[in-house]
Protein backbone atom coordinates (compact mmCIF):
# COMPACT_ATOMS: atom_id res chain seq x y z
CA UNK A 1 0.00 0.00 0.00
CA UNK A 2 1.21 3.43 -0.80
CA UNK A 3 2.42 6.17 2.09
CA UNK A 4 -0.29 8.96 0.94
CA UNK A 5 0.28 10.53 4.30
CA UNK A 6 1.59 13.74 4.02
CA UNK A 7 5.32 15.28 5.51
CA UNK A 8 4.63 15.94 9.09
CA UNK A 9 6.30 19.56 9.52
CA UNK A 10 8.07 21.70 12.35
CA UNK A 11 7.70 25.49 11.60
CA UNK A 12 10.10 27.87 13.78
CA UNK A 13 10.48 31.75 13.22
CA UNK A 14 11.79 34.77 15.21
CA UNK A 15 8.29 35.78 16.32
CA UNK A 16 4.67 34.81 15.07
CA UNK A 17 4.74 37.72 12.89
CA UNK A 18 7.30 36.28 10.89
CA UNK A 19 5.49 33.01 11.06
CA UNK A 20 2.31 33.88 9.74
CA UNK A 21 3.27 33.81 5.85
CA UNK A 22 5.27 30.31 6.11
CA UNK A 23 2.22 28.86 8.23
CA UNK A 24 -0.63 29.48 6.06
CA UNK A 25 1.22 28.44 3.26
CA UNK A 26 1.76 25.29 4.69
CA UNK A 27 -1.57 24.80 6.31
CA UNK A 28 -3.12 25.16 2.10
CA UNK A 29 -0.79 22.17 1.14
CA UNK A 30 -1.91 19.95 3.43
CA UNK A 31 -2.03 17.19 0.70
CA UNK A 32 1.86 17.09 1.18
CA UNK A 33 2.67 18.55 4.47
CA UNK A 34 1.09 18.49 7.90
CA UNK A 35 1.90 20.62 10.46
CA UNK A 36 2.82 19.10 13.62
CA UNK A 37 4.40 21.82 15.66
CA UNK A 38 5.26 25.55 15.68
CA UNK A 39 8.12 27.56 17.60
CA UNK A 40 8.55 31.26 17.56
CA UNK A 41 11.53 31.26 20.23
CA UNK A 42 14.29 29.13 21.09
CA UNK A 43 12.69 27.71 24.23
CA UNK A 44 9.41 26.59 22.09
CA UNK A 45 11.52 25.05 19.73
CA UNK A 46 13.12 22.85 21.78
CA UNK A 47 9.86 22.33 23.48
CA UNK A 48 8.54 21.14 20.22
CA UNK A 49 11.06 18.80 19.37
CA UNK A 50 10.91 16.65 22.32
CA UNK A 51 7.43 16.66 22.51
CA UNK A 52 6.46 15.83 18.66
CA UNK A 53 7.88 13.55 16.42
CA UNK A 54 8.10 14.90 13.21
CA UNK A 55 10.22 13.90 9.92
CA UNK A 56 11.27 17.51 9.03
CA UNK A 57 12.23 20.32 11.07
CA UNK A 58 12.71 24.07 9.40
CA UNK A 59 15.04 25.48 11.94
CA UNK A 60 15.40 29.53 11.82
CA UNK A 61 18.69 30.11 12.91
CA UNK A 62 18.00 33.61 14.08
CA UNK A 63 16.35 31.78 17.19
CA UNK A 64 20.29 30.98 18.62
CA UNK A 65 21.39 34.37 17.46
CA UNK A 66 20.88 36.56 20.53
CA UNK A 67 21.18 33.42 23.09
CA UNK A 68 23.44 30.60 21.91
CA UNK A 69 25.05 31.80 18.55
CA UNK A 70 26.66 29.69 16.44
CA UNK A 71 28.03 27.17 18.54
CA UNK A 72 24.39 26.78 20.36
CA UNK A 73 22.96 26.50 17.04
CA UNK A 74 25.89 23.31 15.73
CA UNK A 75 24.76 21.68 19.16
CA UNK A 76 21.14 22.13 18.43
CA UNK A 77 21.23 20.43 14.70
CA UNK A 78 23.74 17.66 16.03
CA UNK A 79 22.39 16.23 19.16
CA UNK A 80 18.41 17.61 19.79
CA UNK A 81 16.58 16.57 16.01
CA UNK A 82 16.25 13.24 17.13
CA UNK A 83 15.16 11.36 14.28
CA UNK A 84 14.01 14.22 12.30
CA UNK A 85 15.86 15.79 9.10
CA UNK A 86 16.55 19.66 9.35
CA UNK A 87 16.72 22.66 6.83
CA UNK A 88 17.78 25.07 8.32
CA UNK A 89 17.40 29.10 7.41
CA UNK A 90 20.01 31.22 7.86
CA UNK A 91 19.78 35.10 7.52
CA UNK A 92 21.95 37.05 5.27
CA UNK A 93 24.68 37.43 7.32
CA UNK A 94 25.36 34.44 8.16
CA UNK A 95 25.30 32.65 5.07
CA UNK A 96 28.88 32.30 5.74
CA UNK A 97 27.56 29.48 7.96
CA UNK A 98 26.52 27.35 5.55
CA UNK A 99 29.53 25.24 4.76
CA UNK A 100 29.46 24.36 8.05
CA UNK A 101 26.18 23.20 9.04
CA UNK A 102 26.04 21.16 5.54
CA UNK A 103 27.66 18.84 6.67
CA UNK A 104 26.13 17.68 9.76
CA UNK A 105 24.36 14.19 9.64
CA UNK A 106 20.55 15.49 9.90
CA UNK A 107 21.20 19.20 8.22
CA UNK A 108 19.95 18.33 4.67
CA UNK A 109 19.35 21.93 3.34
CA UNK A 110 20.58 25.42 4.30
CA UNK A 111 18.93 28.57 2.98
CA UNK A 112 19.62 31.98 2.87
CA UNK A 113 16.64 34.25 3.72
CA UNK A 114 14.33 35.33 2.28
CA UNK A 115 12.61 31.56 1.38
CA UNK A 116 9.57 32.06 -0.63
CA UNK A 117 7.13 29.73 1.13
CA UNK A 118 6.14 27.67 -1.78
CA UNK A 119 9.94 26.65 -2.21
CA UNK A 120 10.08 25.57 1.41
CA UNK A 121 7.21 23.28 0.61
CA UNK A 122 8.48 21.89 -1.62
CA UNK A 123 12.00 21.12 -0.39
CA UNK A 124 10.55 19.79 3.27
CA UNK A 125 8.16 17.27 0.96
CA UNK A 126 11.37 16.32 -1.28
CA UNK A 127 13.28 15.85 2.37
CA UNK A 128 10.53 13.70 3.83
CA UNK A 129 10.09 12.25 0.89
CA UNK A 130 13.42 11.38 0.07
CA UNK A 131 14.19 10.03 3.77
CA UNK A 132 11.13 7.82 3.69
CA UNK A 133 12.86 6.23 0.37
CA UNK A 134 16.20 5.48 2.55
CA UNK A 135 14.56 4.03 5.16
CA UNK A 136 11.67 1.53 3.34
CA UNK A 137 13.00 -1.94 4.34
CA UNK A 138 13.93 -3.70 0.98
CA UNK A 139 11.89 -6.87 -0.17
CA UNK A 140 11.97 -10.09 1.66
CA UNK A 141 13.53 -11.87 -1.17
CA UNK A 142 16.25 -9.47 -1.43
CA UNK A 143 16.61 -9.23 2.13
CA UNK A 144 17.32 -13.00 1.87
CA UNK A 145 19.54 -12.52 -0.54
CA UNK A 146 21.71 -9.55 0.27
CA UNK A 147 22.17 -11.32 4.33
CA UNK A 148 24.82 -12.88 2.16
CA UNK A 149 26.87 -10.45 -0.15
CA UNK A 150 29.11 -7.40 1.11
CA UNK A 151 28.35 -5.30 3.96
CA UNK A 152 27.14 -2.17 2.17
CA UNK A 153 24.53 -4.54 0.30
CA UNK A 154 23.58 -6.03 3.83
CA UNK A 155 22.68 -2.21 5.11
CA UNK A 156 19.85 -1.67 2.81
CA UNK A 157 17.99 -4.83 3.70
CA UNK A 158 16.88 -3.06 6.77
CA UNK A 159 16.42 -0.05 4.92
CA UNK A 160 19.28 3.04 4.06
CA UNK A 161 20.12 4.18 0.10
CA UNK A 162 19.27 2.00 -2.73
CA UNK A 163 22.80 2.10 -4.97
CA UNK A 164 21.21 0.77 -8.44
CA UNK A 165 23.93 -0.26 -10.51
CA UNK A 166 22.47 -0.09 -13.83
CA UNK A 167 24.58 -2.13 -16.71
CA UNK A 168 24.48 -4.37 -19.33
CA UNK A 169 27.20 -7.43 -20.99
CA UNK A 170 27.63 -4.85 -24.07
CA UNK A 171 27.89 -1.72 -25.12
CA UNK A 172 24.60 -0.12 -27.37
CA UNK A 173 21.69 -1.02 -25.29
CA UNK A 174 21.15 2.58 -24.00
CA UNK A 175 22.24 1.53 -20.19
CA UNK A 176 23.87 5.24 -19.80
CA UNK A 177 20.91 6.73 -21.37
CA UNK A 178 18.03 4.85 -18.43
CA UNK A 179 21.13 5.54 -15.99
CA UNK A 180 20.69 8.87 -16.63
CA UNK A 181 17.09 9.59 -17.42
CA UNK A 182 16.25 7.47 -14.09
CA UNK A 183 18.40 9.28 -11.96
CA UNK A 184 17.13 13.05 -13.07
CA UNK A 185 13.52 11.48 -12.79
CA UNK A 186 13.98 10.73 -9.04
CA UNK A 187 15.73 13.99 -8.56
CA UNK A 188 12.27 15.42 -10.17
CA UNK A 189 9.97 13.40 -7.71
CA UNK A 190 11.77 14.44 -4.57
CA UNK A 191 14.03 11.60 -4.06
CA UNK A 192 17.71 12.92 -3.32
CA UNK A 193 20.01 11.02 -5.64
CA UNK A 194 23.07 10.85 -6.75
CA UNK A 195 24.52 10.28 -10.50
CA UNK A 196 28.29 8.00 -10.97
CA UNK A 197 29.96 7.74 -14.00
CA UNK A 198 32.58 4.93 -14.19
CA UNK A 199 33.19 4.31 -17.67
CA UNK A 200 35.81 6.27 -19.42
CA UNK A 201 35.14 8.45 -21.14
CA UNK A 202 32.01 9.08 -19.27
CA UNK A 203 28.88 9.33 -21.60
CA UNK A 204 27.00 10.34 -18.26
CA UNK A 205 28.85 13.93 -18.61
CA UNK A 206 28.56 14.25 -22.71
CA UNK A 207 24.44 13.16 -21.90
CA UNK A 208 23.92 16.42 -19.69
CA UNK A 209 26.07 18.58 -21.29
CA UNK A 210 28.93 18.54 -18.45
CA UNK A 211 32.62 19.40 -18.91
CA UNK A 212 34.55 16.96 -17.74
CA UNK A 213 36.25 18.11 -14.71
CA UNK A 214 34.85 18.65 -11.66
CA UNK A 215 35.04 14.87 -11.66
CA UNK A 216 36.15 12.03 -9.46
CA UNK A 217 39.58 12.53 -10.05
CA UNK A 218 39.33 15.14 -7.14
CA UNK A 219 38.73 12.58 -4.85
CA UNK A 220 40.89 9.87 -5.78
CA UNK A 221 43.66 12.52 -5.57
CA UNK A 222 43.14 13.46 -2.24
CA UNK A 223 40.54 11.36 -0.76
CA UNK A 224 38.56 13.43 2.31
CA UNK A 225 35.02 14.46 2.36
CA UNK A 226 35.75 17.86 1.61
CA UNK A 227 36.95 16.55 -2.25
CA UNK A 228 33.92 14.22 -2.56
CA UNK A 229 32.29 17.20 -2.37
CA UNK A 230 34.32 19.17 -4.99
CA UNK A 231 33.94 16.25 -7.11
CA UNK A 232 30.54 16.67 -7.29
CA UNK A 233 28.83 18.78 -10.74
CA UNK A 234 24.91 19.41 -11.13
CA UNK A 235 22.56 19.28 -14.10
CA UNK A 236 19.38 20.57 -12.51
CA UNK A 237 19.90 20.23 -9.18
CA UNK A 238 20.79 16.86 -9.66
CA UNK A 239 24.14 15.85 -8.06
CA UNK A 240 26.64 14.21 -10.62
CA UNK A 241 30.28 12.58 -10.53
CA UNK A 242 31.99 11.47 -13.59
CA UNK A 243 34.60 9.13 -13.78
CA UNK A 244 38.30 10.38 -14.13
CA UNK A 245 37.71 10.85 -17.78
CA UNK A 246 41.80 10.03 -18.66
CA UNK A 247 42.59 6.38 -19.45
CA UNK A 248 45.92 6.66 -17.41
CA UNK A 249 44.67 7.89 -14.47
CA UNK A 250 41.67 5.19 -14.78
CA UNK A 251 44.07 2.46 -15.10
CA UNK A 252 46.14 3.82 -11.86
CA UNK A 253 43.32 3.87 -9.99
CA UNK A 254 41.62 0.55 -10.97
CA UNK A 255 44.97 -1.22 -9.84
CA UNK A 256 44.29 -0.29 -6.37
CA UNK A 257 42.79 -2.94 -4.10
CA UNK A 258 38.95 -2.26 -3.18
CA UNK A 259 40.54 -1.89 0.56
CA UNK A 260 42.83 0.76 0.17
CA UNK A 261 42.27 4.55 0.75
CA UNK A 262 41.48 5.71 -2.71
CA UNK A 263 40.17 3.02 -4.31
CA UNK A 264 37.29 2.39 -6.55
CA UNK A 265 35.34 0.89 -3.40
CA UNK A 266 35.89 3.28 -1.39
CA UNK A 267 34.72 6.57 -3.50
CA UNK A 268 31.11 4.50 -3.51
CA UNK A 269 31.18 4.17 -0.13
CA UNK A 270 32.70 7.71 0.47
CA UNK A 271 28.87 8.22 -1.60
CA UNK A 272 26.85 6.67 1.64
CA UNK A 273 28.65 8.84 4.16
CA UNK A 274 28.40 12.39 2.41
CA UNK A 275 25.88 14.82 4.29
CA UNK A 276 23.13 15.84 3.16
CA UNK A 277 23.05 12.34 1.96
CA UNK A 278 21.56 10.10 -0.39
CA UNK A 279 18.12 8.18 -0.87
CA UNK A 280 19.43 6.85 -4.28
CA UNK A 281 22.95 6.26 -5.51
CA UNK A 282 22.70 5.63 -9.65
CA UNK A 283 25.62 3.92 -11.04
CA UNK A 284 26.44 4.17 -14.73
CA UNK A 285 28.50 0.66 -15.17
CA UNK A 286 31.07 0.51 -18.17
CA UNK A 287 30.07 -2.99 -20.08
CA UNK A 288 33.30 -4.58 -18.94
CA UNK A 289 34.94 -7.01 -16.45
CA UNK A 290 37.23 -4.56 -15.27
CA UNK A 291 37.47 -3.07 -11.53
CA UNK A 292 35.30 0.11 -12.84
CA UNK A 293 32.65 -2.26 -13.00
CA UNK A 294 33.49 -5.49 -10.33
CA UNK A 295 33.87 -2.98 -7.53
CA UNK A 296 30.87 -0.53 -8.38
CA UNK A 297 28.93 -3.45 -8.52
CA UNK A 298 29.88 -5.46 -5.25
CA UNK A 299 28.91 -2.59 -3.25
CA UNK A 300 25.00 -2.14 -5.32
CA UNK A 301 22.11 -3.61 -3.31
CA UNK A 302 20.30 -3.87 -6.84
CA UNK A 303 21.36 -4.53 -10.23
CA UNK A 304 19.08 -3.28 -13.42
CA UNK A 305 20.73 -4.49 -16.66
CA UNK A 306 19.14 -3.21 -19.59
CA UNK A 307 18.29 -5.21 -22.38
CA UNK A 308 17.24 -4.19 -26.34
CA UNK A 309 14.29 -6.92 -27.65
CA UNK A 310 16.21 -9.42 -29.98
CA UNK A 311 18.17 -12.62 -29.73
CA UNK A 312 21.66 -11.17 -29.28
CA UNK A 313 20.55 -9.16 -26.30
CA UNK A 314 18.59 -12.34 -24.93
CA UNK A 315 22.31 -14.35 -25.69
CA UNK A 316 24.08 -11.40 -23.68
CA UNK A 317 21.29 -10.95 -21.16
CA UNK A 318 21.79 -14.49 -20.16
CA UNK A 319 25.35 -15.28 -20.41
CA UNK A 320 25.50 -12.10 -17.99
CA UNK A 321 23.46 -13.20 -15.89
CA UNK A 322 24.99 -16.58 -15.67
CA UNK A 323 28.40 -14.66 -14.87
CA UNK A 324 27.16 -12.68 -12.20
CA UNK A 325 25.98 -16.33 -10.17
CA UNK A 326 29.91 -16.80 -10.26
CA UNK A 327 30.01 -19.47 -13.73
CA UNK A 328 33.29 -18.31 -14.50
CA UNK A 329 34.61 -16.01 -12.72
CA UNK A 330 36.12 -15.33 -9.03
CA UNK A 331 32.86 -16.37 -6.59
CA UNK A 332 33.49 -13.53 -4.35
CA UNK A 333 31.83 -11.72 -7.55
CA UNK A 334 28.54 -13.40 -7.20
CA UNK A 335 25.91 -11.21 -7.16
CA UNK A 336 22.60 -12.19 -5.69
CA UNK A 337 19.85 -13.55 -8.29
CA UNK A 338 17.22 -11.79 -6.31
CA UNK A 339 18.65 -7.95 -6.36
CA UNK A 340 18.78 -8.49 -10.30
CA UNK A 341 16.35 -6.67 -12.32
CA UNK A 342 16.17 -6.54 -16.01
CA UNK A 343 14.38 -3.49 -18.42
CA UNK A 344 13.65 -3.93 -21.88
CA UNK A 345 14.76 -0.63 -24.29
CA UNK A 346 13.90 0.70 -27.41
CA UNK A 347 11.02 -1.62 -27.90
CA UNK A 348 8.53 -0.37 -30.90
CA UNK A 349 5.14 -1.63 -32.07
CA UNK A 350 6.79 -4.39 -34.82
CA UNK A 351 8.67 -6.13 -31.80
CA UNK A 352 7.98 -9.67 -31.20
CA UNK A 353 10.42 -10.31 -28.35
CA UNK A 354 8.51 -9.44 -25.30
CA UNK A 355 9.42 -9.89 -21.67
CA UNK A 356 7.71 -12.67 -21.04
CA UNK A 357 9.28 -14.62 -24.53
CA UNK A 358 12.66 -13.20 -23.01
CA UNK A 359 11.63 -14.54 -19.51
CA UNK A 360 10.90 -18.07 -20.97
CA UNK A 361 13.98 -18.28 -23.10
CA UNK A 362 16.37 -17.08 -20.17
CA UNK A 363 14.32 -19.74 -17.24
CA UNK A 364 15.36 -22.50 -19.95
CA UNK A 365 18.52 -22.02 -19.62
CA UNK A 366 18.72 -20.92 -16.20
CA UNK A 367 17.52 -23.60 -14.32
CA UNK A 368 13.79 -22.28 -14.35
CA UNK A 369 15.34 -18.63 -13.17
CA UNK A 370 14.85 -15.68 -14.88
CA UNK A 371 14.71 -11.61 -13.48
CA UNK A 372 11.58 -9.73 -13.45
CA UNK A 373 11.26 -7.04 -16.42
CA UNK A 374 10.17 -3.98 -14.42
CA UNK A 375 9.96 -1.90 -17.22
CA UNK A 376 9.33 -1.32 -21.04
CA UNK A 377 11.22 1.65 -22.85
CA UNK A 378 9.38 3.20 -26.17
CA UNK A 379 11.64 3.25 -29.26
CA UNK A 380 12.06 6.91 -29.85
CA UNK A 381 13.83 8.53 -32.01
CA UNK A 382 13.59 12.30 -30.18
CA UNK A 383 15.39 10.63 -27.47
CA UNK A 384 18.39 10.94 -29.09
CA UNK A 385 17.34 14.54 -30.59
CA UNK A 386 17.00 15.66 -27.21
CA UNK A 387 20.55 14.38 -25.78
CA UNK A 388 22.13 15.99 -29.29
CA UNK A 389 20.98 19.14 -27.27
CA UNK A 390 22.34 18.14 -24.16
CA UNK A 391 18.51 18.20 -22.79
CA UNK A 392 17.29 15.26 -20.49
CA UNK A 393 14.76 13.35 -22.47
CA UNK A 394 12.71 12.61 -19.33
CA UNK A 395 12.04 16.16 -19.37
CA UNK A 396 10.14 16.45 -23.23
CA UNK A 397 9.58 12.77 -24.23
CA UNK A 398 6.51 11.62 -22.63
CA UNK A 399 6.29 8.29 -23.72
CA UNK A 400 9.77 7.67 -22.80
CA UNK A 401 9.12 9.35 -19.35
CA UNK A 402 6.41 6.78 -18.80
CA UNK A 403 9.10 3.45 -19.15
CA UNK A 404 11.47 5.37 -17.04
CA UNK A 405 8.54 6.02 -14.52
CA UNK A 406 7.99 2.06 -14.67
CA UNK A 407 11.38 1.82 -12.67
CA UNK A 408 10.71 4.61 -10.61
CA UNK A 409 7.04 3.44 -9.44
CA UNK A 410 9.04 -0.22 -9.21
CA UNK A 411 11.15 0.82 -6.65
CA UNK A 412 9.89 3.91 -5.03
CA UNK A 413 6.13 3.53 -5.07
CA UNK A 414 5.72 3.11 -1.52
CA UNK A 415 7.84 6.11 -0.63
CA UNK A 416 6.13 8.48 -3.03
CA UNK A 417 2.57 8.15 -2.77
CA UNK A 418 -0.07 9.18 -4.79
CA UNK A 419 0.46 13.13 -4.38
CA UNK A 420 4.42 13.26 -5.20
CA UNK A 421 3.67 11.21 -8.67
CA UNK A 422 0.99 13.37 -9.14
CA UNK A 423 2.88 16.65 -8.24
CA UNK A 424 5.94 15.09 -10.99
CA UNK A 425 3.12 14.50 -13.51
CA UNK A 426 0.84 11.74 -14.73
CA UNK A 427 2.62 8.37 -15.41
CA UNK A 428 1.74 5.72 -17.93
CA UNK A 429 2.10 1.98 -16.69
CA UNK A 430 1.85 0.05 -20.36
CA UNK A 431 3.13 0.56 -23.66
CA UNK A 432 2.26 -0.69 -27.11
CA UNK A 433 -0.54 -3.11 -25.39
CA UNK A 434 2.72 -5.36 -23.67
CA UNK A 435 1.64 -6.87 -20.18
CA UNK A 436 4.69 -8.30 -18.53
CA UNK A 437 5.15 -9.66 -14.72
CA UNK A 438 7.20 -8.66 -12.19
CA UNK A 439 7.36 -11.43 -9.93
Amino acid sequence: MNDQRPITVLLSAPGQAALNETYRAFMADAGRVSVAALATTLDGLRSAMTQQAVEVALVDAELFAAREGEQGLVKFLSHHLGDSQALVLLPQGLSGLRGRLIHLDRVQEVLTKPVNPAHLIDRCHAVGISQRAARAPATAQTVSALAQTTGAARSAATGGPRWIAVGGGKGGPGKTTVAVNLAYRLHQVGIRTLLMGFDVPDAVGIQLGLGMSPCSRVWFDAPSRASFADAIQQKDGLDVILSPNEKRAALEIARRKPEEEGSIARLVEAATVHSPGYAAIVMDLPPTETEWSVQPLLRANTLLLVSEPDWASQVNLIETIRLLSGAGINPRYRFPREAIYAVLNRVNDADTMTPDRMQQAIRSKLEGWAPPFVAVIPADPGVRACQNDFVVPVTRRDDFRSGIDQIVDFFYQESLGASARKAAGKRSRSFLGLTFKVT
